[in-house]
């Protein structure tokens, strides 16, 4: 794992935030008008990865995600709010995910590492893309790296080459990372849904959850034989994800979900995967410094 000699300091070059808004455009731009690579590299992965690309959607993320939103860091005489400096992605590759993490990691000052397995063609062609017109903007040549072939031993034991962890995925598998790591870790339960079922009558959208998870790659875990207290300790205990859903017609069973899970997102008697995006919160990706200074 090469990673030292191809990732410089994010301290070394300038955050100028009309430089990286700049990226960001030239990338839009780039993808619509030269399809035809990102169309190959998408085909060359449905070798090795059963769902298909949609190009159309990564040109709607790179022209939409985050853009409203001001970008985080600010530099002042007293507080300086500032990107953790190299970022470590663990995830399943998926290139949705790739893109809008590129994206922030250039809206937060940061470098970032990918690794992963998985869609290496289309996410090598995105992060490719971005160093080139990074380095043609004069901004720095490599932010952003992918590695494959790796265990999550080796990321472990060589972390002192990053800032900050970022792990996508199952909960149980990030903490046996998390417990091993003396760096800050942030954990994202994308693609991980629990389901507990009292009422069969949503058998329609029941289907409806089964399909989408199978054709999206989505690990639904289904708690329908179990005890109540038992699936609130069980998800508690583990903190599995952060998207959980209870079908029911008891209106106390529900609320009881609702005040006794530490879950961020809970749907009651509704398809989850109605509005289910990847999303991360750029504050987690800066931290601030208070500069206090004496009067002498």
């Amino acid at each position: 794992m090469n990673i030292k000699n191809t990732i410089k300091p994010h301290s070394t070059y300038n955050f100028k935030p009309k430089t990286v808004e700049k990226i960001i455009e030239k990338f839009c731009m780039f993808i619509d008008k030269s399809p035809e690579n990102f169309e190959k590299a998408i085909k060359e992965d449905l070798k090795n990865n059963k769902i298909e690309t949609n190009i159309k959607k990564l040109i709607n993320i790179a022209r939409t995600y985050k853009k409203n939103l001001p970008v985080l860091p600010t530099f002042t005489s007293t507080t300086i709010i500032d990107g953790y400096g190299n970022l470590c992605v663990i995830y399943d590759g998926n290139p949705y995910i790739t893109l809008k993490l590129l994206i922030s990691a250039l809206r937060t000052h940061n470098n970032i590492v990918f690794f992963t397995n998985n869609y290496f063609n289309t996410n090598t062609i995105l992060i490719e893309s971005f160093n080139m017109i990074s380095k043609e903007s004069k901004y720095v040549k490599n932010f952003a790296k992918i590695q494959r072939n790796y265990f999550n031993k080796e990321i472990i034991k060589k972390q002192n080459l990053f800032d900050l962890v970022i792990y996508i995925g199952d909960k149980r598998s990030f903490q046996t990372v998390q417990s091993k790591l003396r760096i800050p870790s942030i954990f994202n339960g994308y693609k991980i849904v629990d389901v507990y079922i009292d009422d069969k009558s949503f058998k329609n959208i029941l289907l409806q959850i089964d399909k989408y998870a199978y054709y999206n790659s989505i690990q639904v875990n289904y708690f329908d034989n179990t005890k109540l207290e038992d699936t609130i300790n069980y998800i508690n205990k583990y903190n599995l994800n952060d998207c959980f859903v209870v079908f029911t017609k008891n209106s106390e069973l529900a609320y009881t979900f609702i005040n006794s899970l530490k879950c961020k997102n809970i749907f009651v008697n509704k398809d989850p995967f109605m509005e289910y995006e990847f999303d991360i919160d750029e504050n987690q990706l800066v931290y601030t410094k208070n500069i206090i200074t004496s009067n002498y």
